[in-house]
């Protein structure tokens, strides 16, 4: 799939949560403030926050799409890591917020009560964002977008903030207090950190240049050593990158007998095979040539995967 049809499906998708999280935000919100629900009207703001990086994910969209240029030789898909970054931001700054909340419903230990519209619209959020959840994730799979993922991760993250918010309402009808509906926000906001982490860490790796795991590592030595006239691998080198890709480095070791052409012609069937291997996604790869014969064959200079030198 391409970038243009991965753009394409990523906007489809942010249209259709912009509106489910439209719907469930004023549903949540007026009827927490009307049975003043600390907790719905908590849940209601993470809801705003859905939509506010819906919207994101539309600017992430149009801002790695230009190809390279000039000042971007490798294009600007690493927008969207830093985009990443920002949703993780975000969640942090609304788990922040639900804990202050939180606090303020534990010192005012005002009386609660679950109305059975307040029960209803929570439940019903939590069906569908948990829906949502499901379907982005669906598609983030079969795009391999990292930002489609962070956005299927954020609503899960709403799902699981509902189940909370529900147990408080009917925990509070029995206890007859916000006490319960506090810790309820609390766990919302524990919740949303641990999302924010996990969002956040693919990006870090992306921007730090971070080399690949042991398994794709393994799987980029076997296919260079299956091309034709390899003899060994000198130096492997890789980095992640936006997106979810990788760039390859990589010095082969080739007869020192053969011509200049011929070492040209295995060095170009390296490349054009890892670039070929969709499973890889690798979106470049540089293979330099050594001849055997120049090498101590008592060095081996393959880079940890792990930790490169």
């Amino acid at each position: 799939m391409n970038k243009v049809e991965t753009s394409k499906i990523i906007l489809r998708i942010a249209a259709v949560t912009i509106a489910t999280n439209i719907i469930l935000m004023v549903a949540k919100m007026v009827l927490g403030l009307i049975f003043g629900s600390l907790s719905v009207v908590s849940d209601a703001i993470h809801t705003a926050s859905d939509l506010f990086t819906s919207l994101l994910v539309v600017l992430a969209v149009f801002l790695s799409s230009p190809k390279r240029d000039k000042k971007h030789n490798y294009g600007h898909e690493k927008v969207e890591s830093l985009m990443i970054l920002f949703f993780a931001a975000v969640l942090v700054a609304v788990g922040g917020g639900l804990i202050w909340q939180g606090i303020e419903g534990i010192v005012q230990g005002t009386p609660t009560s679950a109305n059975p519209y307040l029960i209803a619209v929570i439940a019903l959020s939590l069906v569908v964002k948990e829906s949502m959840f499901w379907f982005v994730r669906h598609y983030a799979r079969k795009t391999k977008s990292d930002i489609l993922k962070a956005e299927a991760w954020h609503h899960r993250s709403d799902s699981l903030s509902s189940v909370a918010v529900l147990i408080g309402l009917v925990a509070g009808q029995f206890m007859k207090t916000s006490i319960v509906e506090s810790i309820a926000v609390f766990l919302v906001a524990v919740l949303i950190f641990k999302v924010a982490f996990d969002i956040a860490k693919p990006a870090i790796h992306q921007l730090t240049d971070r080399a690949v795991d042991e398994k794709t590592s393994e799987m980029i030595r076997t296919i260079v050593l299956g091309v034709s006239g390899v003899e060994n691998i000198d130096c492997l080198r890789t980095r992640m990158f936006g997106n979810n890709k990788i760039f390859v480095d990589l010095e082969i070791a080739v007869d020192g007998n053969l011509t200049t052409t011929q070492s040209h012609d295995i060095a170009q069937e390296v490349h054009d095979t890892l670039e070929g291997t969709s499973d890889l996604r690798i979106k470049h790869c540089v293979v330099h040539v050594n001849p055997v014969k120049d090498r101590d064959n008592n060095v081996e200079d393959i880079v940890n995967p792990i930790n490169p030198k």
